[in-house]
């Protein structure tokens, strides 16, 4: 069974082509949160998942897209989200909304004997705080997967990919399709091909999306910052 693990795509249409593009054969998508935010093409991106993304959670960008609540994040990334909020609630329309809304925040699939849980941040908070796989220590992780009946953990959130094993547990978080935050502006995705993980890198050419950019009605800084990520990956 081959399983491609996305997450953070930001209403990045072609870094999502890139990935259909590099993946043809599968059997299914898991998708860990943050369709909408920071990107110029939400209802693109909306529309795609609702016709191809059977396993999905909820992010806190999508998350407060729908609830009109605070960013919890620190003040760059909120300053951004905040700057990009009004474009993406323009190009929703309530089945859209409905469709975020109605996103789990969690979710438990099991799929060829294999045990997977779903989550956007961690698994003790599931939206707002994320968890650096890479660094974080083995007591931190054990405390993380207390009570979650998998085999395999996927997170996102940090924008940065780290597949990590701890005991019997395999936490992995797939970095981010849309604007990785790796120190390269590859996106990002993770492959579960009958027990095997790896992450895997798309070089892909970003100029479509950042001039689409100039075109959302943003402040020229925001833009300029949102265009250095997708072109730095950092």
């Amino acid at each position: 069974m081959r399983i491609i693990i996305f997450s953070d795509l930001h209403a990045n249409l072609e870094a999502l082509g890139s990935l259909i593009n590099a993946e043809k054969k599968l059997d299914a998508y898991f998708f860990l949160g943050d369709v909408v935010g920071y990107g110029p093409d939400p209802g693109m991106c909306l529309s795609w998942m609702r016709s191809n993304v059977q396993y999905l959670v909820r992010g806190d960008h999508d998350h407060i897209t729908v609830n009109r609540a605070e960013f919890v994040l620190p003040a760059e990334e909120r300053e951004l989200a905040l700057a990009t909020r009004d474009h993406t609630l323009r190009q929703l329309r309530p089945a859209d909304l409905a469709y975020l809304a109605a996103m789990p925040t969690t979710l438990h699939v099991e799929l060829g004997n294999t045990k997977f849980f779903l989550v956007h941040a961690k698994p003790s908070n599931s939206l707002t705080s994320g968890i650096d796989i890479a660094t974080a220590s083995e007591n931190t992780l054990r405390a993380e997967k207390q009570g979650v009946d998998a085999d395999v953990i996927f997170v996102g959130h940090t924008h940065v990919p780290a597949i990590r094993r701890v005991d019997n547990t395999f936490f992995v978080n797939p970095g981010s399709l849309g604007q990785p935050c790796h120190g390269l502006p590859s996106a990002t995705y993770a492959v579960w091909d009958d027990g095997h993980l790896q992450i895997h890198h798309i070089d892909y050419d970003p100029q479509p999306t950042i001039r689409k950019l100039g075109l959302i009605g943003v402040d020229p800084d925001v833009q300029t910052r949102l265009a250095e990520i997708l072109e730095r990956g950092m």
